[in-house]
């Protein structure tokens, strides 16, 4: 009688039990994320034997002189002009030659006047009416006046002034009916036919580089820095600056004929260099290489057919470029 007054309150509390649980929230278990994470991939090329550096270069005429008179006078003709382009043979100056066309007149009638004197002492000679050391004296004189003539006939020459080669105009020192003397600068004049790049280079990359590293050189201008232009080293001055302890190279570049680079203007001057070692060395970004608590580097090596990846354990070199060699 008992078991059966306990029965209602046993399937009440096992009703509240089960109502419990079903207003209970059941905890969602974790997912973890399977979402793909790119992977940047470096691929080793023939370009990551080379190494590039960038310098600033300055452009330069293959020659400049300062064009002078060697006789003094005043000037009577200037016709060139600043930024003017003179023809190989061109007229550049001229002084009043009066002077000098006089002075040629009379060095040429003195030396016909010692010939004269020279062929009568030598035919008195043969007939024995004078000594030998007369003739010889005439025969000297006439020689002076050879020698005067010359300098006269070099003297009236010197009197204009033409253009040793395709010049162009850099500036002109002075003005037409200016009185000049010896050694007084007329204009100045540039070979542009070839330009010349100087750069400047740390003396530790002159040390380690040899001309058979040497892959390219190019100079871009900041006016057209899509078009490079070739450049073949022409010289390397052999001592090193004394502030900035960098070494002088020049660089060789054919000028274009539609544009007006001229002296004085800036580039920036790319030399590709291969690598300083013949060997397996490679040059891979700095950002590929992983440490182990041991401080022992590796890269993954990524294969394209299982499209799996393998630890491969690396010795680091110097750095070079933008990246690390390897």
């Amino acid at each position: 009688m008992t078991a059966l007054r306990s029965l209602p309150a046993l399937f009440i509390l096992t009703l509240f039990i089960l109502m419990l649980c079903a207003c209970t929230e059941q905890a969602k278990p974790t997912v973890a994320d399977q979402s793909v994470r790119p992977a940047r991939i470096f691929a080793v090329t023939a370009d990551s034997l080379m190494v590039r550096h960038e310098f600033v270069g300055q452009v330069e005429a293959r020659q400049t002189i300062d064009v002078t008179f060697r006789v003094p006078g005043p000037l009577v003709d200037l016709p060139v002009l600043e930024g003017q382009t003179i023809p190989e043979g061109g007229l550049i100056a001229a002084i009043d030659d009066t002077d000098y066309v006089l002075a040629h007149r009379e060095a040429r009638v003195q030396l016909d006047l010692a010939r004269q004197d020279l062929n009568r002492k030598r035919q008195l000679l043969s007939e024995r009416g004078i000594s030998r050391s007369l003739v010889d004296d005439a025969k000297a004189l006439f020689d002076l006046r050879q020698v005067a003539l010359e300098k006269a006939r070099e003297n009236l020459t010197r009197t204009r002034l033409t253009a040793p080669f395709q010049a162009y105009v850099a500036r002109r020192f002075t003005d037409n009916h200016v009185n000049v003397r010896v050694g007084d600068p007329i204009v100045r004049l540039m070979d542009l036919n070839e330009l010349y790049v100087v750069i400047n280079i740390p003396e530790n990359l002159v040390a380690t580089t040899t001309p058979e590293r040497l892959i390219s050189a190019k100079a871009r201008f900041p006016f057209l820095p899509e078009q490079p232009f070739d450049l073949t080293i022409r010289e390397n001055r052999g001592e090193s600056s004394a502030v900035a302890q960098t070494f002088e190279v020049t660089m060789a570049m054919a000028r274009p004929d539609d544009l007006n680079i001229l002296p004085g203007m800036t580039a920036t001057v790319e030399v590709t260099l291969s690598s300083p070692n013949t060997g397996a060395d490679i040059q891979i970004p700095t950002s590929a290489l992983v440490s182990d608590p041991e401080k022992n580097y590796f890269v993954w090596l990524y294969d394209p057919d299982t499209q799996l990846v393998s630890r491969r354990t690396i010795t680091i070199g110097p750095a070079a470029g933008a990246g690390i060699t390897v």
